[in-house]
């Protein structure tokens, strides 16, 4: 009896550990360069963004692959496929200029981060700050 309970404690264990777990949204506005981003205007980018993963809008086909090669922390434990979407100050992005910030997200709608080609060489990304 003892060997069943532990091998099903070990087992719901196992199950909650590889079980995605939802970031938190930042706790504030996020500063990208000199933008500064609502909490609001984040969710927005990345609701906006996710809407769009099957219709790509853009010369630059956005929502796309975010393959992360800069190794950033995307506090989306669990979460294997990432995708970008453009935040901007002029509101939600329609297929124009990208701007140099993005919302990352997961395939399953889950919220990773707020980046910015803004202080990264190259056409590298790095963190923002509140995020």
């Amino acid at each position: 009896m003892f060997q069943r309970s532990l091998l099903l404690l070990f087992s719901l264990l196992v199950l909650s550990m590889a079980t995605p777990t939802r970031r938190a949204w930042p706790s504030g506005s996020v500063t990208c360069g000199s933008n500064t981003y609502s909490l609001s205007a984040v969710k927005s980018a990345v609701s906006y963004g996710y809407s769009l993963i099957d219709d790509p809008i853009g010369s630059d086909s956005y929502p796309h692959t975010f393959h992360n090669y800069e190794g950033l922390d995307m506090w989306c434990s669990g979460e294997s496929a990432y995708n970008e979407f453009p935040i901007l100050k002029s509101g939600l992005y329609n297929g124009g200029s990208p701007g140099a910030d993005r919302v990352v997200f997961s395939d399953n709608d889950v919220y990773c981060a707020v980046i910015t080609h803004t202080g990264a060489s190259g056409n590298h990304f790095v963190s923002c700050d509140g995020d």
